[in-house]
């Protein structure tokens, strides 16, 4: 008799479960075409703070405090999505060939870049936030540590607009490193 209640317990609890959506960044494109000293490029590294490692995207309250909503995720990990983006952008960007590490062509990249993100952050002022600087290893020559602010709206509070200012942040990035390769 217990049996029947508690089965009808367990079918309302998941019946009042939500699904979760899961969200990818709209491809976007840019209009800078640049020729670079570099054939090839590899992503190396991307580093996000921990707040930001996982599928829940963090958003900023007023307090300053950070929320996640457990049935809204990234449809990747974010540094995973963040090193393919980079990847592609340069990919179209510069005459280099750019691909994500372990390296797949033969030989090795004449520049690795590691990006270290300190802040990835949309915040309570409806901005998002994408601070900390990269380096660029090559193979010959000198290398250089630059840093990146950069700041993109996000128009409304639906995921789907805070992807894409996620993507049109790590697009801008692509440019600054596409510049300086």
């Amino acid at each position: 008799m217990l049996r029947l209640p508690l089965t009808l317990l367990a079918l309302g609890a998941l019946i009042g479960c939500s699904e979760t959506q899961y969200f990818a960044p709209p491809p976007v494109t840019s209009d800078l075409r640049l020729n670079v000293r570099a054939d090839t490029v590899q992503i190396s590294e991307v580093s996000i703070p921990e707040y930001a490692v996982n599928q829940e995207i963090p958003l900023q309250r007023e307090d300053g405090s950070l929320v996640t909503d457990t049935g809204k995720l990234w449809a990747d990990l974010p540094d995973r999505a963040m090193a393919g983006s980079l990847a592609r952008h340069l990919n179209q960007i510069t005459d280099a060939a750019a691909a994500v590490e372990p390296w797949p062509l033969s030989g090795f990249p004449e520049v690795e870049v590691t990006v270290f993100v300190e802040d990835m952050i949309v915040r309570a002022d409806g901005q998002l936030r994408l601070r900390g600087s990269y380096a660029l290893r090559r193979e010959e020559g000198r290398g250089r540590v630059e840093t990146f602010d950069l700041f993109v709206p996000v128009v409304d509070d639906s995921y789907v607009t805070i992807i894409a200012a996620h993507e049109a942040a790590w697009l801008r990035l692509a440019e600054d490193i596409a510049r300086k390769l």
